[in-house]
This record gives structure tokens, sequence and C-alpha cells, in this order.
């Protein structure tokens, strides 16, 4: 394929402020408010504030490069960007598959997968996702009292 060139301020500014946007409509059905009002701030802050942030970092990148013209830009190959693009996509659809069959499956499936694309042949390291993916799961459920995503198999356990 061939190569362009990216205005990196522009489109960071760009891709960071729909995301910021988006992620301030979605605030509310994401994070609940307590329906009691203990005095505590709401759960809602921590997230907002960051948000805000996020929002006013994009607007500042988008005026640098725009008004200010100050953009550093770099080519895009995509045979170089190739292969961190698909790890991000296997990463997508990790997270499909989490929702669909639990974490513990997802993870046994699509980690030894990233670890053959990435060029990994030892054993060693295969076995201690398989392990760590358990332990994880286990960790979340009988020490943090979180439920990750679970099939319904074994009770729950897979």
């Amino acid at each position: 394929m061939k190569k362009f060139k990216i205005k990196t301020n522009l489109v960071s500014g760009v891709i960071m402020g729909v995301a910021a946007l988006l992620l301030i409509i979605l605030l509310p059905s994401q994070v609940r408010v307590p329906t009691y009002d203990s005095g505590a701030p709401s759960p809602r802050i921590i997230p907002g504030i960051c948000l805000a942030i996020m929002l006013v970092s994009s607007i500042a990148l988008i005026i640098q490069s725009l008004v200010l013209k100050q953009e550093k830009i770099v080519e895009f190959d995509w045979a170089k960007e190739k292969p961190a693009i698909l790890l991000i996509l296997g990463m997508c659809v990790y997270i499909g598959l989490m929702l669909c069959i639990g974490y513990v499956l997802a993870s046994l499936i699509v980690f030894p997968l990233a670890l053959f694309y990435v060029g990994e042949r030892k054993p060693g390291p295969y076995i201690v996702v398989l392990v760590s993916a358990f332990a994880i799961f286990l960790l979340f459920k009988n020490v943090f009292n979180i439920s990750l995503p679970a099939l319904g198999l074994l009770g729950g356990i897979i």
C-alpha cells in the first residue's frame, strides 16, 4: 500500500474530541448516581473531570494545528503500522468474545492467538497466559467481589 502524510495535532485533536463528546453523552447511562444523597461527591465526578480535560486538550490541539500552524507531519506507512492495527482489532474482537462467551474462554482463545501472531513459539508464555486467565477471574470474583463476564458453565467459573 502507499504511504501518506498525517497532520498529527489535527487528527489527534479531532479523534480525541469526538471520543470525549461521545463519552460525555454516554456518561449518565454508564455511571449511575445513588438514589439517596449521602453527601459524598457523585460517582460521575472523576470521569466527568477527565472527559472535560480531554475535551479541552482536543480543542487545544485543533487550535494549535489550524490557528497557530504548529503541526508535526508524520508519514504513515501501512506496511509498518499493520501489525499494531491488527492487534488493536484483535483486542476489539476480544471484547466482543468476552461479552458473548465470558472472560475466561475469550482469554483462552484470544491471548494464545496474539502470542502466536507476535511470533512467540516457546510454551512458557502460553502457560502463563492460560493460568493468568483463571487466576485473574478468581481474583476478581473472590477477592474484589467483581463479576467478570461468565458463560455460566460450572457455576460461573468459566
